[in-house]
């Protein structure tokens, strides 16, 4: 793909503030990276002062080998490129201790905070009806906000703002950051030492920025400390495709980036390369429907292509045997293979029936999303002694390597360590000096003496040793100790992981780190290795939410129905519906040659067989770019979703009586959905462009208009 003439003017444009409106295929990791490039090259930046960030490991790391193919290897390592919590992660372990944490903190990962608040709920008599799970989301929502927990008139969050303190003690006892501590710990350096800021300041004088409809507000009032001075920020990004909103992302962000800063140039990429013309046209027309945007207009050069097949099952298992057996019979006619294909669905529970109607026609399959490598118990007892090893004072990991011990020595243990406020770790290590106050008998004590023995032993080696020989010697002692539980295929795809990135710090011009903690930040924020996946050839199975930045020749859309998509969380809230609309809007623009969606009269649901209406998304399609394959089960779509829509959607109070204004969506019962295009006698009469019907006059006072969003 050769550069246009919009792309060429992004890239040349270096000075001030820029955001690009960038649509779904149109080449934006091209764009970011040859600029980059160019900055180097063209312009003489010097590679140290530039910073991109991006919101995946995966596009970090395409983005680096893009770079990597056309400029040395000198100005590539000098450039800071990566996710927002591995670039704020390692300016921390350089920073950290202005803010009293040790540069070797651990980094705990959700499951790791879900226990240390389980752990505060035992400790803490506490009335609140919260699982850990619900806690810890809560505390990362008020962290990606930075919002302060406390309110003393609701009981609720006054028990939630003892839990977050114990919380934050907890954690800073332990010498532990969970993920949204990365940014928020940086914007507390940021706020309580300007001269750390001016020193970044100065040297991230241009500063690039992958995905910004996904940044929230911890992301984006750093992103605006460190480019204050120079005011070089490139962002690009596309509203249409933020869908993160219950992870904290803020499409507010991109949405009034002209107004945050002033002098801001707008560049668009409306050029679609990956898809056909009806599949972009589809596309275009489900999110013009969505009010807070970007006005933009999608537009390829690729061939028509198919329509939008759409396809009603009376059943979730006669969705699913259609599905397959579409992937065999196309597979047929075609040239495709099975990886060119993609199931997508908008919640995990979904995935079962079709992974079944698979297996019936011997499709091979991979579920993306699925338990994920660490999550595997005897990974997490090895990563423990390897946090443990880096970092005693992690309380977390210790526990999780003795919970095979004696369960009444060690509640006696925690209960002396709470009580002297001397870390489990010491008190083990030092327990002949705390004997007489554990009273525990010569068996156990010298099972933990040799326990910390070997940690110890093994935390001599960190400053002479790399990761993967201290890893080696975790796994001899796990084998040698426990040989009923752990087998030595247990730990192949980790010492895989650990042996790759010691050799890829080695190879390394300069600055090459191949310590244990420097494993442990690689591994929980920037490794790519996609340990439990093989290259096979095999059909894709994931949630929408997964798929985004991914293709696929063909893509199936499963479950397009009424409370499973949109989700039946949406339809008091303008805003979730909107979100809802990009998701669909992101599930259809996946796809290069053909869309096939799904839904059913039936679905077994939340513990009942419920009757289905079917989504508005597919109402919302335009006819001239959809083709209804089974048409006479889908004139139950086509008569009764028209008879209710007016009520249907009332009660979801998805119409609004409101001042009807031009670009306003409206519903009318002869003539359907359309767009009011005039206002005319003094806004008495509305000339409106229906999508079924054309354009019509229409008498507001008379006729029972209702907007549609």
């Amino acid at each position: 793909m050769l550069l246009n003439s919009s792309q060429k003017k992004i890239i040349e444009t270096i000075n001030g503030p820029i955001l690009v409106i960038a649509g779904a295929g149109s080449g934006k990791t091209r764009v970011i990276t040859y600029r980059i490039v160019h900055m180097i090259q063209n312009i003489g930046i010097n590679p140290s002062n530039i910073l991109a960030l991006t919101f995946t490991k995966k596009a970090a790391k395409e983005m680096k080998n893009r770079i990597s193919n056309m400029i040395d290897k000198k100005n590539l390592e000098q450039i800071t490129l990566g996710t927002f919590h591995s670039i704020f992660s390692l300016l921390l372990r350089k920073e950290s201790h202005w803010l009293g944490y040790k540069s070797n903190y651990t980094i705990y990962d959700q499951k790791d905070s879900e226990n240390v608040i389980k752990k505060i709920l035992e400790d803490v008599n506490l009335d609140i009806s919260l699982t850990p799970k619900e806690i810890r989301r809560i505390i990362s929502e008020y962290k990606n906000n930075l919002y302060i927990i406390n309110n003393k008139s609701n009981k609720k969050l006054e028990c939630l703002s003892k839990i977050y303190k114990f919380y934050i003690k907890r954690c800073l006892q332990s010498e532990a950051l969970d993920f949204d501590d990365i940014l928020l710990h940086t914007n507390h350096l940021f706020y309580k030492f300007p001269n750390i800021l001016k020193k970044y300041q100065n040297k991230f004088q241009y500063i690039l920025i992958d995905e910004y409809q996904d940044t929230n507000l911890s992301q984006n009032r750093i992103i605006k400390n460190l480019a204050f001075k120079h005011k070089n920020l490139f962002v690009v990004g596309d509203d249409a495709q933020s869908i993160y909103a219950f992870r904290g992302a803020n499409i507010s962000n991109i949405l009034n980036f002209h107004i945050d800063y002033k002098n801001a140039k707008i560049f668009r990429l409306e050029q679609n390369y990956r898809s056909t013309h009806h599949i972009v046209q589809a596309s275009n027309n489900i999110i013009s429907f969505n009010k807070n945007q970007i006005l933009k207009k999608i537009w390829t050069n690729n061939e028509k292509g198919e329509k939008v097949k759409i396809y009603c099952a009376f059943s979730e298992k006669e969705e699913a045997q259609y599905i397959a057996s579409s992937i065999l019979s196309i597979k047929k006619k075609t040239k495709y293979h099975y990886d060119n294909f993609a199931i997508l669905y908008r919640a995990n529970m979904q995935s079962n029936i079709i992974e079944y109607a698979l297996k019936e026609k011997n499709i091979p399959y991979e579920i993306y999303g699925s338990i994920s490598f660490e999550k595997k118990k005897e990974i997490r007892d090895f990563l423990a002694y390897l946090k443990i090893i880096s970092n005693s004072n992690d309380e977390e990991s210790l526990l999780r390597i003795l919970k095979k011990e004696n369960k009444k020595t060690i509640k006696i243990i925690l209960e002396l360590s709470k009580k002297t406020k001397i870390s489990v770790y010491k008190i083990i290590k030092y327990i002949e000096n705390y004997q007489y106050l554990l009273n525990i008998n010569i068996k156990i004590k010298n099972k933990l003496k040799k326990l910390i023995f070997v940690i110890e032993k093994l935390r001599l080696k960190i400053k002479q040793k790399d990761a993967w020989i201290i890893a080696k010697d975790i796994v001899d002692f796990l084998l040698e100790k426990d040989p009923k539980n752990y087998k030595n295929e247990d730990f192949q795809s980790i010492l895989d992981n650990i042996f790759y990135y010691v050799n890829e710090q080695k190879k390394l011009q300069k600055n090459g780190d191949t310590s244990l903690s420097g494993f442990l930040q690689y591994f929980y924020l920037e490794s790519n290795i996609n340990h439990d996946k093989d290259e096979k050839n095999k059909v894709s199975l994931m949630t929408i939410h997964l798929s985004k930045g991914l293709e696929f020749s063909i893509v199936f859309i499963a479950g397009l129905e009424e409370n499973l998509f949109p989700s039946k969380s949406s339809f008091n809230n303008q805003l979730k519906l909107e979100e809802e609309r990009r998701l669909f809007y992101v599930a259809l623009t996946r796809a290069q040659k053909k869309a096939i969606l799904t839904y059913t009269k039936y679905r077994f649901l939340w513990g009942e067989r419920k009757k289905n209406i079917p989504s508005r998304f597919i109402y919302e399609l335009d006819k001239n770019f959809i083709d209804i394959e089974n048409k006479n089960s889908t004139s139950f779509f086509i008569e009764k979703l028209e008879k209710k829509e007016i009520n249907f959607i009332k009660n979801n109070n998805n119409y609004q009586k409101k001042n009807f204004q031009i670009g306003v969506k409206v519903f009318h019962k002869n003539f359907g959905i359309g767009t009011i295009v005039d206002l005319q006698n003094e806004n008495k009469i509305a000339l409106i462009k229906f999508i079924k019907s054309g354009k019509k006059r229409i008498l507001l006072k008379l006729e029972k208009l209702v907007i549609y969003s």
